[in-house]
C-alpha cells in the first residue's frame, strides 16, 4: 500500500491532537531513544521473552508485537514523552497500516500505547536493561 509523507504527516499530527498547536508536533526520521527497548505487560513477563502476549520491542525504525512486526513508516513528537507513530506490519499472513500513540510516564519506565480507532490503552513496563 502507497502512502505519501503528506498522508503520513497529516495522520499524525491528527493523533497528537492534544499537542496546543499544529506547529508544536516536529516529524522527525526514527522513533526516539527514550522509547526504544522491550515492554512488557509486568516486569514478571520479561522473563518470557517472545512467547509472552505483551510482548513489545521498539526499535529505531521497527515495532514488534507477539505476532506482528513492521517498519515505522512516519514518527511525529509532540513533545519528549509522546510521540504518533504509523508502522506498517505484516503477520499471520496479513499486512496492514497501524497508527499508534506512545507516551512515556515521567520515569521512562512506563508506556502506555493508543491505537487509533481504538477505545482505551495498553500499558507496558521497561524490562530491565533495555
Amino acid at each position: 500500500m502507497l502512502v505519501t509523507n503528506t498522508a503520513c504527516a497529516l495522520v499524525l499530527v491528527a493523533l497528537l491532537g492534544a499537542a496546543p498547536a499544529a506547529d508544536a508536533a516536529e516529524r522527525l526520521t526514527q522513533i526516539p531513544a527514550p522509547f526504544r527497548g522491550l515492554w512488557m505487560a509486568q516486569l514478571r513477563h520479561c522473563q518470557a521473552g517472545p512467547t509472552d502476549e505483551s510482548w513489545l520491542r521498539i526499535e529505531a525504525g521497527r515495532l514488534s508485537f507477539y505476532e506482528s512486526s513492521g517498519l515505522v513508516l512516519a514518527v511525529v513528537a509532540g513533545g519528549t514523552d509522546e510521540i504518533a507513530v504509523i508502522t506498517e506490519l505484516s503477520g499471520e499472513g496479513s499486512t496492514w497500516l497501524h497508527p499508534l500513540r506512545l507516551r512515556l510516564d515521567g520515569t521512562g519506565q512506563r508506556l502506555t500505547l493508543e491505537t487509533v480507532g481504538v477505545d482505551g490503552s495498553i500499558g507496558r513496563v521497561r524490562c530491565p536493561g533495555t
